[in-house]
This record gives C-alpha cells, structure tokens and sequence, in this order.
C-alpha cells in the first residue's frame, strides 16, 4: 500500500514569472492520472499531492510519466 510519505516534493526553483516545483509519485499513483489532461487541483489534491493553492499542473514529463510538474505565479513574498 502506498502512502502520501511515498510522495516526494522538489525544492523550488523560479524564473521571472513562475515558481517550479515537481512532485514524483510512486509508480502505482502514476498509473492513476489521467492521460488526456492535465490535472486540476482537485485531482492532483486527491493523488494525496499536498501543496498551498495556486499551484498548477502545467505539463507532462512524457519520458518520465510520474514526474509532474508544477508551476505559480510569482509574487513579491516568494523566498527559496
């Protein structure tokens, strides 16, 4: 059985405009996201993806399905 520890978060990184962050999955929660979008917040909050609001699932890492990456808009109290 898999657990939300088995979820791993990365540190965030940034360009001008956006925070990253990518969550890797285990293998078995991999398998459950959907193929033909990405996910909306609510999806990804029931995989057991535990971040604040205002991230967004922006694109898929096709070579490496359970890879997902995030991204926010940048604001003025962001600190990495």
């Amino acid at each position: 059985m898999t657990s939300r520890d088995d979820i791993k978060y990365s540190v965030k990184y940034e360009d001008d405009t956006y925070v990253y962050r990518h969550v890797i999955l285990p293998e078995c929660l991999a398998r459950t996201m959907p193929k033909t979008h990405l996910m909306t917040e609510t999806e990804w909050r029931n995989l057991g993806i535990q971040m604040s609001t205002g991230w967004q699932h922006y694109m898929r890492h096709g070579p490496e399905p359970h890879i997902v990456p995030f991204r926010r808009l940048k604001n003025e109290n962001d600190e990495l």
